[in-house]
């Protein structure tokens, strides 16, 4: 071995032995408590057990400023541990429970700056009438941050999540993002959007901190879209937030705005800039989380993170509910002629901010299906519907037709599951019913939207399988 080659791996067996001590120190200050989370897509994917403070460090060094001061770094470690604790099980039917993507937290290899951060910050986390509080961070809120329930319909205002003017950002450039609206066109019809041809796109409504909340489509089906569905169709990366203006030129449609995320909680530039100018660690939290409280984990009584679940753990629901499920399953498998119908699990959630987390969905969907998983809003929501025994049978009809239907427009899954799960199916219409959008179902801005789309996808799957008399071949 030459003397170059000796001390390179000198050097890299001393890099190696003092990663290996830093997580021994992290993983100490975890206490035995860890996050499973799943790295990759699910079609590559691999999920690891990770100590808590392991997983804080890593989060911080993909979420947060690199060179941001110690408070900033403090702040940030606290809120993305008390995020960790709020959403663990998020993913809790696939078997771990949190994932690696913008969906839940990113990671990265830790930095000495971020396992400085979160072995200060170890086992603390904020608080809200003595429990772990729901919080939300973005990357900048652009001078002024948003309430929870502009961004995620039906989502419960929470006093600390409201919007709050940051005098950290009056120095901001505005960005610009130009594109081609037939290329908007095709964004949007990806997301499940038809009609002739976009013409023009115009901001409909705002929320108090200016944020489009709704855009008009005109040219397309539906005519309508949230402001956060229109930033995630034409990607979150690309059309920074949803705090701007939009002009139509020539074919072009020229956005203008500030700030980066859905702006609500921490601003994470904002917590950078705060502590550039000597703002401690409990005035960055205050600004962002008012009314909040900081305490370690070990002070409070409740189980912050159980050990992970495994991959087919069943769910809880009450028996009613169970008894009705199966008996449904059963029964229309024999109507479907389905000979071996999958075991379906069955979720019943206590209360709509547990559906939102849980599916995404605004508490009017009531139903989510995915594979043979059912998640239901509350009884009292399904009780203001149809029911929980129509809830129960859309969901089970949907979790038998969804693998044979999975390629179809989402009005002939939908529209199945409502013509089976009905107590009496409808006779086919005569009436040349529009069969609804894939947007109109997925992306409804009301109760009223969503169930309009639905009737239609129920007669236009009638009238079809009229024709077909195979439910199987509609299409």
């Amino acid at each position: 071995m030459t003397s170059r080659a000796a001390v390179i791996c000198s050097l890299v067996l001393a890099s190696a032995t003092v990663q290996d001590r830093e997580d021994a120190a992290l993983v100490s200050a975890s206490a035995g408590r860890t996050v499973r989370v799943r790295f990759g897509s699910s079609g590559t994917s691999r999920i690891l057990d990770l100590p808590m403070e392991l997983y804080v460090a890593r989060v911080l060094a993909a979420e947060g400023e690199p060179r941001a001061e110690v408070a900033a770094q403090h702040a940030l470690a606290i809120v993305v541990r008390t995020f960790a604790t709020v959403n663990a099980r998020r993913h809790r039917r696939d078997g771990f429970d949190l994932c690696d993507t913008t969906h839940c937290q990113v990671l990265r290899p830790f930095t000495p700056a971020t396992r400085e951060a979160a072995l200060a910050t170890a086992g603390q986390l904020l608080t809200y009438e003595g429990r772990p509080a729901e919080v939300f961070y973005s990357a900048s809120c652009g001078g002024r941050s948003e309430a929870v329930s502009q961004v995620w319909t039906g989502a419960t205002d929470l006093p600390y999540l409201r919007s709050a003017d940051d005098d950290v950002h009056d120095a901001d450039a505005p960005w610009v993002l130009e594109l081609p609206i037939g290329r908007v066109e095709e964004a949007l019809r990806r997301a499940g959007f038809d009609g002739p041809r976009l013409k023009d796109v115009s901001v409909e409504r705002r929320s108090p901190s200016r944020r489009v909340t709704r855009l008009h489509l005109s040219g397309m089906r539906p005519a309508e879209i949230s402001g956060e569905d229109f930033r995630a169709a034409l990607g979150a990366r690309e059309l920074r937030s949803t705090q701007f203006s939009v002009e139509t030129t020539r074919g072009i449609l020229r956005f203008t705005g500030h700030g980066y995320g859905h702006g609500v909680g921490m601003c994470v530039v904002g917590a950078g800039r705060r502590a550039a100018r000597g703002e401690m660690l409990s005035q960055i939290l205050e600004q962002y989380y008012p009314g909040l409280k900081v305490q370690p984990v070990a002070a409070l009584s409740f189980a912050p993170l159980m050990a992970p679940a495994p991959e087919h753990e069943p769910a809880r629901v009450p028996g009613s509910v169970a008894t009705a499920a199966s008996r449904v399953r059963d029964e229309l498998a024999a109507a479907l002629g389905i000979g071996s119908p999958p075991a379906l699990q069955v979720q019943v959630h206590e209360t709509l901010e547990a559906f939102r987390l849980a599916t995404g969905r605004p508490w009017w969907t009531a139903v989510v299906v995915e594979g043979a998983s059912i998640d239901l809003a509350p009884m009292p929501i399904l009780a203001q519907q149809d029911g929980a025994e129509a809830a129960i049978r859309r969901g089970v009809a949907e979790a038998l037709v969804r693998e044979a239907l999975a390629d179809r427009p989402a009005w002939v899954r939908i529209g199945a599951a409502r013509y089976y799960g009905s107590a009496q199916r409808p006779a086919p219409t005569k009436k040349n019913v529009r069969c609804p959008s894939d947007a109109e179902l997925m992306m409804a801005l009301s109760a009223s939207a969503l169930r309009d789309a639905e009737l239609r996808a129920e007669s236009c799957f009638a009238r079809a399988l009229a024709k077909t008399g195979d439910w199987r071949a509609v299409r």
